[in-house]
C-alpha cells in the first residue's frame, strides 16, 4: 500500500470531489425542486382563486340582483302590506311567477312580517299555493328570520337547512321594505350540493377551493360538508371556522393578517400555513358583494404541479456522467503525473536512508526533469553538509549537558534554602505556647500558598492576660516570608516596649517601626511593604476581651448571629498612617475569629467568584457551637469543596477561640 498511497490518496480525493459535486447537485435539485412545487403552487393557487372569484362573481351577482329585484316589486310590496287583500295577492302572485322562473334554481320564497307565513315556490310547488308553514319566534329553526329582520344590512347570503322544506340550501334574504317600513323578506335559494359539485370539486390532488364567510370566518362551502357551517345566520356551530384548522400560532397571525389584507385590498393575498401539521399555500380573495373570501388551499404534499419523476432523471443522468468524468480524470492524472512521482519517490527514499551517491536519469525536459535535477543537486548538497552537521551537533549536545547540570544544581539549592525558610517560618509560629495555655479553647487553620507565605499568628502572655493576633503581610512566598520576619521583629520590638494590654498602642508603635525600618522612599513604591494585623488581648480574670485592627476585623458568633467588628481602614506601613482604637467586647457566649483575606478572596464556585463574607458569616454561624478542635477541619472542608479544583489563590489564616474568662495563664470555660 505505501508505494500505491499516492495513487489512493488521489483517487480518494476525486472521489470525494464527485461524491462532493453529487451532494451539491443533489441539494441544489431539491432546493429547486421544493421552491419550484412552492412556486407553482403560488402561481397555481393565486391563480385557480382569481378564476373561481370570477366564476362565482358572475352568476352569484346575477342571482343577488335579481333577488333584489324581486324584492322591489311595487305589487309584491302591496301584498305584504295586506296580506289578507286577495287582489293584491293575485297581482303579485302573477309577478312572481314571472321571477320564479328566471332563478337559476327555479326557486323564490316570501316571509310576510305582517302575519308571519312563509311562502315557498320551485319547480315542484307551483305559485299560488298556500304558505308552507307559519314563522314562530320560538322555534330555533326560524331564528334565521329574526336575526335577519334586526340586521341593518339590505340582504344576507347564508347556509341554512329548512327543517320545513327539508332543504340544505345557499339562501339570497332580501329584506323587502315600503317607505322604510320592513315587510318581510324575499329571494331565492339554489342546492348547496349542486354549488359544492360546480365549486368546491378538487381539481386535482391536494388542491381545494373553498368558501368562507368574511365576518365570522366560518366555512359556508367545501367539498367536505363536515366543514360547512349550517344555519350560518342562524349561530349554527356545526360546522368550522378557517381559524379552527389551523395548528401553529404564527400560522393563525398569518391567516389573520391574511385575511384583513385581502378584505381591504380586494386582490389575491397568498400565504404558508399549516393545517393538521401539513404545509400549505393558501390563497384568498374578498368578495365584498357577497362578504365571502373565496379561497384555494394547495397542499405541498400531495399536490403534483411538477413532473418530479423528469427532474430526478436528470439528476441520475447527471451523477452517471459526472462518475465517468471523474473516472477518465483519475487514470489520466495516474498515467501523467502519479507514475513519474512514485519515481522520484524512490529515489528520494534511497537518499534519506543515507546512499547520497544516488543520482535520478533525466528523461524528460518538462517539471519532472526539473524536479529530478533538482534531487541531484540536493543529494550533494546533503553529502557535503552531513559531516560537518553531525560535529556541530555533538558540541551543542556535549554544551547543553553541562547547563543541564548547572541548573539542576542551582534548583536544588533553592529547593533546599526555601524549604530551610519554611523551617524557621514555622519556628516562629506559636503552635505551642497556643496548644500549652489555651488547649481546645483555640484551633487554628495555616495554608501558605507556596512553600513558605506572608501569613503568620501570634501569642504573648504575661502577668497581665495574653496577646492573640493574625498577621497577613504583603505578597507571599519568599518575598512574604520575609516579610514576616520584619513584621514578627516589630511586634516583639512593641511588646518589650509597650506590654500587651493595648492593642491600639502596639499597633501605632509596629506601624512606626515598619516604616523606620522601611525608610527608602523608592524601595516603598516598588515593593509591597504593608500588613493587615489583627490584636486580641484578654486579661487575667477578665470577662472581656480587647481588640484593634488593621483591615483585619474581628468576628463573633454565639450560633444565632454574626458580629462584625471591623479594623481600621489602613493597614501598618500603608502609603498614610491609619487612626487605630480598642474596642471591649464580652468573652461569655461568643466564639470569635480573625482571618486573613486569603479565605475571604479564594476564588470557587460555578461561577468563580471569592467565597466572600456572607459565605464565611454563614459559616461561623453554622460551626460557632461546635468544639473548637473540629471547627479547623469544618473550615479547611468548606473552603475545598468551594474551590474545587481552582489554585489556592493567596496564604490563608484562619484563628478562632472561645471561653469565659483568662486565669493566671490558663483558660477555663
Amino acid at each position: 500500500m505505501a508505494r500505491w498511497g499516492l495513487r489512493w490518496k488521489s483517487l480518494l480525493v476525486l472521489i470525494m470531489a464527485g461524491l462532493l459535486a453529487i451532494g451539491l447537485a443533489i441539494a441544489m435539485g431539491w432546493y429547486v425542486i421544493t421552491e419550484g412545487r412552492q412556486y407553482s403552487a403560488t402561481t397555481y393557487s393565486e391563480s385557480y382563486t382569481e378564476l373561481n372569484y370570477q366564476k362565482i362573481l358572475t352568476p352569484m351577482i346575477r342571482e343577488l340582483s335579481l333577488a333584489q329585484r324581486f324584492a322591489d316589486l311595487s305589487s309584491l310590496k302591496n301584498w305584504l302590506s295586506e296580506p289578507s287583500d286577495q287582489t293584491a295577492r293575485a297581482s303579485a302572485m302573477e309577478d312572481i311567477a314571472s321571477f320564479q322562473k328566471g332563478f337559476e334554481g327555479g326557486a323564490v320564497f316570501i316571509a310576510s312580517d305582517k302575519d308571519l307565513q312563509y311562502y315557498f315556490y320551485d319547480d315542484y310547488l307551483p305559485v299560488g299555493g298556500p304558505a308552507q308553514y307559519y314563522i314562530d319566534e320560538t322555534v330555533p329553526a326560524n331564528k334565521w328570520y329574526f336575526l335577519t329582520r334586526k340586521q341593518d344590512k339590505p340582504y344576507d347570503i347564508n347556509v341554512d337547512l329548512n327543517e320545513y322544506l327539508d332543504k340544505t340550501n345557499i339562501w339570497l334574504n332580501v329584506q323587502v321594505r315600503k317607505d322604510g317600513e320592513f315587510l318581510g323578506i324575499a329571494g331565492t335559494g339554489f342546492a348547496l350540493g349542486k354549488f359544492i359539485a360546480d365549486f368546491a370539486a378538487s381539481p386535482q390532488p391536494g388542491v381545494q377551493p373553498f368558501v368562507v364567510n368574511g365576518t365570522t370566518g366560518s366555512i359556508e362551502a367545501h367539498a367536505n360538508s363536515s366543514f360547512v357551517s349550517i344555519d350560518g345566520i342562524a349561530g349554527g356551530d356545526d360546522g368550522e371556522t378557517i381559524y379552527q384548522l389551523v395548528d401553529e400560532p404564527e400560522s393563525l397571525e398569518r391567516l389573520r393578517a391574511a385575511v384583513a389584507k385581502a378584505k381591504s385590498s380586494f386582490e389575491v393575498e397568498t400565504i404558508k400555513v399549516k393545517f393538521n401539521q401539513e404545509d400549505y399555500i393558501l390563497s384568498l380573495r374578498y368578495m365584498p358583494e357577497l362578504n365571502w373570501l373565496i379561497a384555494t388551499s394547495v397542499n405541498l404534499a400531495k399536490v403534483r404541479l411538477l413532473n418530479t419523476d423528469l427532474i430526478m432523471g436528470v439528476g441520475v443522468v447527471f451523477a452517471l456522467l459526472l462518475l465517468v468524468v471523474l473516472v477518465f480524470f483519475g487514470l489520466a492524472v495516474d498515467r501523467l503525473v502519479l507514475q513519474p512521482i512514485r519515481q522520484l519517490q524512490q529515489s528520494a527514499k534511497a537518499i534519506s536512508q543515507g546512499s547520497y551517491d544516488v543520482r535520478l536519469p533525466v528523461k524528460f525536459d518538462d517539471e519532472i526533469g526539473d524536479l529530478s535535477r533538482t534531487f541531484n543537486l540536493m543529494a550533494q548538497q546533503v553529502e557535503s553538509h552531513t559531516s560537518e552537521l553531525e560535529l556541530r551537533v555533538k558540541e551543542r549536545t556535549r554544551e547543553l549537558e553541562n547547563s543541564h547540570e548547572e541548573i539542576q544544581a542551582v534548583n536544588r539549592k533553592i529547593g533546599a534554602s526555601i524549604d530551610y525558610a519554611s523551617l524557621i517560618q514555622k519556628a516562629i509560629l506559636p503552635d505551642g505556647q497556643l496548644q500549652q495555655f489555651l488547649g481546645d479553647h483555640h484551633s487554628v487553620v495555616w495554608r501558605p500558598r507556596d512553600i513558605v507565605g506572608g501569613d503568620f499568628y501570634v501569642f504573648h502572655t504575661n502577668e497581665q492576660g495574653c496577646l492573640l493576633g493574625v498577621v497577613d503581610c504583603a505578597g507571599h512566598g519568599v518575598p512574604g516570608a520575609l516579610m514576616t520576619m520584619l513584621m514578627r521583629a516589630a511586634i516583639d520590638k512593641a511588646i518589650n516596649e509597650l506590654g500587651i494590654a493595648d492593642p491600639a498602642k502596639l499597633l501605632y508603635s509596629i506601624d512606626s517601626t515598619i516604616r523606620s525600618m522601611l525608610n527608602d522612599d523608592s524601595t516603598n513604591a516598588s515593593v509591597a511593604t504593608n500588613a493587615d494585623v489583627g490584636l486580641v488581648f484578654i486579661g487575667n480574670k477578665s470577662s472581656e476581651l480587647r481588640f484593634c485592627g488593621a483591615k483585619i476585623s474581628l468576628h463573633a458568633s454565639d450560633g444565632k448571629q454574626v458580629l462584625k467588628y471591623s479594623g481600621a481602614k489602613r493597614a501598618i506601613g500603608d502609603r498614610k498612617q491609619g487612626e487605630y482604637e480598642n474596642v471591649d467586647l464580652p468573652l461569655s457566649g461568643w466564639t470569635y475569629y480573625m482571618t486573613t483575606d486569603g479565605y475571604l478572596d479564594q476564588a470557587g464556585g460555578e461561577k468563580r467568584f471569592g467565597f466572600g463574607n456572607k459565605r464565611f458569616e454563614q459559616l461561623l454561624m453554622d460551626n460557632a457551637q461546635k468544639p473548637l478542635s473540629e471547627q479547623a477541619g469544618a473550615f479547611t472542608d468548606a473552603l475545598d469543596a468551594y474551590m474545587g479544583d481552582l489554585p489556592q489563590r493567596d496564604d490563608i489564616t484562619v484563628l478562632s477561640f472561645r471561653f469565659e474568662k483568662w486565669m493566671n495563664g490558663e483558660g477555663e470555660d
